[in-house]
């Protein structure tokens, strides 16, 4: 009896990176920015993992909004998609699942003007402190989802500790040069279970579920998986194995 393999996968920096954190590796080209220019690359100990997965189904699991994510070609993902960290959930044709459209109802008219507040807020502390920061409200599908904050290392935890006051509803997502303010609709962990019902739902025989992902905000759906690997020197590699 052979099970049906399922691989919930973040993408930037788990399965490809931008050149400068290659090193000096072999590097394939894996995304690519508005322009058509490459922008991040798989090395070869990742195309070989990829290859393991050849007859599993890829699900990716990311920060990147849908438009981002039909810029990775190097990857086919035939089913659903979980984008914005997880803010929305996709079908192959691109159109949210109906059960996660209604949560998105229920939920989207709170956080839309909470949105705008964060980023005034957020403005008003990057120019009072004269931050090298730019912020924006991210949408997806034209539906807002979370706001972003880019910028330089230190300036980014900065302004973590600024608006942590006034985000406590939400999670902050930090990594490197980026900064996320996500709504509670925007949780891993929330839609990959969602996802994970839907399967075992139709399933004839138990499905492995497999998780990969960098960043500590990656835990919590690894956690959901069978198996779960994490890049050597990631977020979770160092922050949280013991």
């Amino acid at each position: 009896m052979t099970r049906p393999v399922y691989v919930f996968t973040d993408l930037d920096d788990t399965l490809f990176q931008v050149r400068d954190k290659c090193g000096n590796a072999a590097v394939h080209e894996a995304a690519y920015d508005k322009a058509g220019q490459a922008l991040s690359f798989h090395t070869e100990e990742q195309l070989t993992l990829l290859a393991l997965f050849k007859t599993a189904t890829l699900i990716p699991v990311t920060g990147r909004n849908l438009a981002a994510l039909k810029r990775v070609r190097s990857m086919e993902f035939p089913w659903v998609r979980i984008t914005s960290h997880g803010a929305l959930v996709c079908g192959a044709d691109e159109r949210l699942l109906p059960a996660w459209e209604r949560v998105l109802e229920t939920e989207l008219p709170k956080w839309s003007a909470r949105f705008a507040q964060a980023l005034a807020y957020a403005h008003e502390h990057i120019k009072a402190a004269n931050l090298p920061l730019r912020a924006k409200v991210i949408h997806d599908r034209d539906i807002p989802v979370y706001v972003s904050i880019k910028g330089e290392r230190s300036a980014i935890a900065l302004m973590a500790k600024i608006v942590q006051p006034f985000w406590r509803e939400g999670t902050i997502h930090r990594n490197g040069r980026n900064m996320a303010l996500l709504p509670p609709f925007a949780c891993k962990a929330r839609a990959v279970e969602h996802v994970m019902g839907l399967i075992c739902e139709d399933a004839s025989v138990p499905p492995l579920f497999i998780g990969l992902g960098d960043s500590l905000t990656d835990l919590p759906f690894l956690k959901l998986c069978h198996f779960a690997l994490t890049p050597q020197g990631s977020q979770i590699h160092r922050g949280a194995w013991v």
